[in-house]
């Protein structure tokens, strides 16, 4: 026989308490779900927080650290660029004392302003100095260029290509760099074709003092004279002063820096007794421009020495005109 039904009663009181079971493992679950996600946001939320403290600190680290940085490299690029001004206005003095010296009185020198200055400073007429800046044009004017940064920068490279091809002294280094170039009055082409023909004239009237009996010199000093390295005012000097016997120690020239071909300005002679030296000096005073020379007297013991020297540049051309 079949088992009887259960009573209704019992059959409501079981469906309520599955009812019940499910719903409560259900919400069981939902708040273990709840829980789970909250959990997560908030550690979520605490590395964010922590990720973005982390940052703004070594962002400020960074920033102390960089501040730190410029306060300490604020003063060494002070002491650096006062370094370089220092460095490049003795420099400009140097080069102005030795144009001042050996440039002749009559040469126009273009420079830029502060180069002009210096050497105004040295004793150098304003009116021999032409001043050399973005759109003052070419130097052509000029006996020598005074070549600094600023003159440079406002002339390129026709600086030397076209305008001045020959150093005859230079100073400094790097950005305070100061040379003196001697101008090339009808350009560079032209005159590489004149100090071809000098250097030739030079090397001839050379070969002719070697020749001369009355001309005594040393090893180096023949050598120069034969290798055409001799100033022309110097040998038509040395030509006048070989009427008598003349005693050539050395040819040399006062240019640090100076360019190979750049012809000697600077003889001394040693002279052979007080008659002598007065009637060399009397000659060497009563000369006129251009081969009117600077002279000075050494004595060291019974040697006198007369050191016999031209100013720069030295002029082409002088052995053909004699």
């Amino acid at each position: 026989m079949p088992a009887p039904a259960p009573p209704w009663r019992v059959v409501i009181a079981t469906t309520v308490r599955l009812w019940w079971q499910r719903r409560n493992a259900s919400w069981r679950r939902t708040q273990a779900l709840r829980l789970i996600v909250s959990l997560l946001v908030i550690a979520l939320v605490a590395v964010s927080a922590t990720a973005i403290h982390l940052a703004q600190k070594q962002a400020t680290a960074t920033q102390h650290a960089n501040r730190g940085a410029e306060r300490r490299a604020g003063p060494a690029r002070s002491v650096q660029d006062t370094a370089a001004l220092a460095a490049a206005a003795a420099t400009r003095q140097r080069a102005a004392a030795w144009i001042a010296a050996q440039v002749g009185r009559s040469v126009i020198i273009a420079c830029d302003p502060a180069m002009c200055t210096a050497l105004q400073q040295h004793g150098v007429p304003a009116a021999n100095l032409t001043p050399v800046g973005p759109g003052s044009g070419d130097p052509l004017g000029s006996g020598i260029v005074v070549s600094t940064m600023a003159v440079r920068n406002a002339l390129g490279e026709r600086l030397t290509s076209v305008y001045a091809p020959v150093i005859i002294a230079t100073f400094g280094t790097g950005q305070s760099l100061v040379q003196v170039l001697a101008t090339a009055p009808d350009g560079a082409a032209a005159f590489a074709v004149a100090e071809q023909a000098d250097l030739t004239a030079r090397r001839a009237a050379g070969r002719q003092l070697l020749r001369n009996q009355n001309v005594h010199l040393s090893a180096m000093a023949a050598r120069q004279l034969a290798a055409g390295q001799v100033d022309s005012r110097l040998l038509i000097t040395l030509a006048a002063l070989a009427r008598h016997p003349v005693r050539v120690t050395r040819f040399g020239d006062a240019g640090p820096g100076v360019s190979s071909d750049v012809p000697l300005r600077d003889m001394a002679i040693r002279s052979a007794g007080p008659r002598y030296l007065q009637s060399v000096l009397a000659f060497l005073r009563a000369q006129r421009a251009p081969l009117l020379a600077r002279t000075a007297v050494n004595r060291t013991g019974e040697t006198t020495i007369v050191h016999i020297e031209f100013t720069a540049p030295s002029p082409t051309g002088l052995l053909m005109k004699t």
